[in-house]
């Protein structure tokens, strides 16, 4: 072998690119932005939609009854709402708007009213089209709708043949909600609309953020979870290629409490909810109760020692013991974020079996 050490260069070569290459794509995930861009007229039901999507008060309602003068930016997870003034307003018309705000460089919108849809909202939807960029009609205040004589089945059918006929088209996505905290309604629906607009990326962080109203939708964010693990399980393996030991403990820390702390934020689980279940096994609990604690998470790593200690030794070994040391790390978040994930799941799952029996009560 050349004193050079080509031959060993030449043999982590592919492995170095293999490792670059997963890193590019893991940073265009990371940098998919899910934005949602909602428009329509002051006092539509904008914020009180937000809050429904989230499954929390993520913006208090009231606040933004009267016209509001600026964006207003709501983050929840990966998923980031802009809640717009009403377009073609006073305070507002359509070139001040524009080059306000800039609507355009955003890619999911939902136009949202409550009464008869407005020919400003109409003209804005009208350029979006023109674009090619996604919009989705939301009914909402559903729980309001009544005219003597006719079903809501029929008030239903006479507001989609009046929004066809004001945008010429029968080719939209319209869903009717009522996002009342005591009976939404149609949230489900909206929430399956909108991940059918997004790619896959974009698809599984609306997953991870978006309540789960649904059994399917559920099951959709368990298989998300799932696929985060996995990424936060190569980011362990990365840890066991750094050649600096002592720093080994501290991130593997860290990963295992981004991890289990996204995973609850995933399936919206609290300590009240952990105390409330009544089906799901103690084990279970302790588990999920574990992990929001440092002294939790460490007794994870402690139980993990033997593996730790060998990977520690493994990479000191050039190659073949960097690659092992990689797998032991990558194994070990993968195990244990999977076991986190079902036991949050079925907290969840408990939670949702409840909520859907009082909605059909």
């Amino acid at each position: 072998m050349p004193a050079d050490g080509s031959r060993q260069k030449s043999s982590g070569g592919p492995m170095s690119t293999e490792r670059e290459d997963i890193k590019k794509i893991e940073k265009e995930i990371d940098e998919e932005n899910v934005r949602i861009v909602l428009f329509g007229q002051p006092g539509s039901g904008k914020s009180s939609l937000i809050n429904a999507v989230c499954g929390r008060e993520a913006v208090k309602t009231g606040e933004l009854m009267e016209p509001t003068t600026d964006a207003v930016v709501v983050e929840n997870g990966d998923v980031t709402f802009i809640d717009l003034p009403g377009y073609g307003t006073d305070g507002f018309p359509k070139e001040a708007f524009l080059e306000r705000f800039r609507p355009f460089q955003y890619d999911l919108f939902l136009c949202v009213f409550s009464d008869k849809l407005r020919a400003a909202d109409t003209r804005l939807f009208c350029m979006l089209e023109a674009l090619k960029k996604p919009c989705i009609f939301v009914r909402s205040k559903i729980d309001l709708i009544y005219e003597e004589g006719r079903t809501l089945e029929e008030c239903e059918a006479v507001i989609r043949r009046d929004v066809e006929t004001q945008l010429g088209t029968r080719d939209i996505d319209l869903v009717f909600v009522s996002a009342r905290r005591d009976r939404p309604v149609g949230i489900d629906v909206l929430n399956d609309v909108i991940m059918s607009k997004m790619n896959e990326a974009r698809r599984e962080k609306y997953i991870l953020t978006a309540e789960a109203r649904t059994k399917e939708q559920l099951e959709a964010k368990k298989a998300a979870a799932m696929t985060f693990v996995k990424r936060s399980a190569t980011y362990s393996a990365y840890n066991g290629l750094n050649p600096i030991i002592a720093v080994d403990a501290a991130v593997d820390f860290m990963i295992l409490y981004q991890l289990y702390n996204n995973i609850r934020e995933t399936f919206g689980i609290t300590e009240e909810i952990i105390a409330s279940s009544k089906k799901v096994s103690d084990k279970d609990k302790r588990l999920v109760l574990g992990g929001m604690s440092r002294e939790g998470i460490n007794l994870i790593l402690k139980n993990a020692g033997r593996q730790l200690v060998a990977r520690t030794f493994l990479k000191v070994v050039p190659v073949v013991g960097q690659a092992t040391a990689a797998l032991i790390g990558y194994k070990l978040v993968n195990k244990t974020g999977r076991d986190y994930v079902n036991a949050c799941y079925e907290l969840a799952r408990e939670r949702l079996l409840s909520a859907l029996d009082a909605r059909r009560s």
